[in-house]
Parts: structure tokens; C-alpha cells; sequence
């Protein structure tokens, strides 16, 4: 199956392209330390012709919903539904906090992705790795930060974005030193995790309609908030 991975939301944002039988093929959309999502087609593009691919020839399209950057998750949710319209290809829109657990190892098993919405709260979800598979342990939730540190974190692995700016939020502007926290490059997914959480979703939950995907925001955008005010 020729499968395009699209993540554009966070530090790891990236293309890739996984094909049976081939090693998967892998561009960063990372510029200055940010996601570069106008270069979005052009490397979409770029990664096709170095492959050999035409758009047409792709089967599956597996991108990130959210949470994330509401700039990136509109510009890519809006690239991946047009694509996937016009190349009649299978489109998958996965959770963000879903794809950022695939691939870990299972002897952690127990994960919380936790995301600093600012204004002091928090989202978080909790997975466990069950029947060789992460799963989710809870629904996503928003919570007062205070409330959130108090809960019980032992033995629950850590990711997700922000966590710096969580620390700084916590007493003695640290991490604590009891609570578990994955390497700092597995804290976002990168396309290669989305590609293949959306191969496993669309195998067990079948294709999503470009024309009804929308992004999942835990909260509102600022200007949306000023909007209504």
C-alpha cells in the first residue's frame, strides 16, 4: 500500500511516504525551528518525484487532527482533504495525541500526552499498551492546571507539547523529579507514526470523508475568543 504520513503542527512536523516493500521515504517541514507549512505541497511534491510517484497513485493519506497549532491544523486538515478529493485517495485523519504514543515501547506501559493550553489549563490523554497495541486509557480531557498536578503521576511516562513551559508552571519551575518523562524527541509525532496509525485506524475503522473531517480543539483560538467577546 502506498500511504502519504502528513504532520504539520509541531517540532517534528514532516512528510513520508511508506510503501510495502520499499524503505519509507522522509522530508522535514521544520524551518528556523518552526513548522514550514507553506512548503507544504512543494514538498509533497518534491518527495513524489523523488520516489517515483504520481498524487494519483497514492492509496492512503494519513494526517494529523489535532490538538495542535490551529494554524497548522487548518492549513494541513485543508491540504489533505483537497488532495485526497482530487487523487480519489483514502483519506485518515488521526488524533494527534494518538499518533504521538505509536511506536513506543511497550515497556513503558502507561503514557499521558499532555499539551500547556496556557491561561493555566492543561489537555491531557492517557494510553496503555494493551493486546500489543496502545490504547486509549481515558478521553481527552481539559483541566485546570492545579488540578492536573495534584492527580497521582507515578509510573506514568510523559509527552506531548509544551512540556517545558508546563515545568516552568510547576513548583520550583521543574519538572518533578518522581514523574517519568519520555526523550524530548518523542515528545510530537512525525509522519512516520502518523502513516502508520492511519493505515492501522483505516484498516479497523475504514476511510473518513474529506467533506465531514474537522480539527479537534480542545478549546478555542484567541481571536476566536475576542470574536465572541
Amino acid at each position: 500500500m502506498k500511504i502519504l504520513g502528513i504532520e504539520c503542527t509541531g517540532r517534528r512536523s514532516s512528510v513520508a511516504l511508506l510503501r510495502d516493500g520499499h524503505p519509507p521515504a522522509v522530508c522535514s517541514l521544520m524551518k528556523d525551528g518552526k513548522p514550514a507549512t507553506q512548503f507544504l505541497v512543494s514538498t509533497v511534491q518534491e518527495l513524489c518525484r523523488e520516489s517515483g510517484i504520481e498524487p494519483h497513485d497514492l492509496e492512503l493519506l494519513a494526517i494529523t487532527k489535532g490538538p495542535g497549532s490551529f494554524t497548522g491544523l487548518r492549513i494541513g486538515l485543508t491540504f489533505a482533504k483537497t488532495f485526497a478529493w482530487a487523487n480519489n485517495c483514502i483519506l485518515k485523519a488521526v488524533p494527534t495525541f494518538e499518533a504521538t504514543v505509536e511506536g513506543m515501547p511497550a515497556e513503558r506501559k502507561t503514557v499521558e500526552v499532555v499539551e500547556d493550553l496556557r491561561r493555566g489549563q492543561v489537555a491531557w490523554q492517557r494510553f496503555e499498551f494493551q493486546d500489543n497495541l496502545w490504547q486509549p486509557a481515558t478521553s481527552l480531557q481539559m483541566e485546570d492546571l492545579d488540578s492536573w498536578r495534584q492527580r497521582d503521576h507515578t509510573g506514568i511516562y510523559h509527552a506531548g507539547a509544551g512540556l517545558e513551559r508546563l515545568a516552568r508552571q510547576l513548583p520550583n519551575r521543574e519538572w518533578p523529579a518522581d514523574w517519568l518523562c519520555v526523550p524530548e524527541e518523542e515528545w510530537m509525532p512525525d509522519a512516520m507514526q502518523v502513516a502508520a496509525l492511519g493505515r492501522r485506524l483505516y484498516e479497523t475503522d475504514g476511510a473518513d470523508d474529506p467533506f465531514q473531517v474537522t480539527p479537534i480543539y480542545v478549546r478555542k483560538s484567541a481571536a476566536e475568543e475576542r470574536a465572541e467577546a
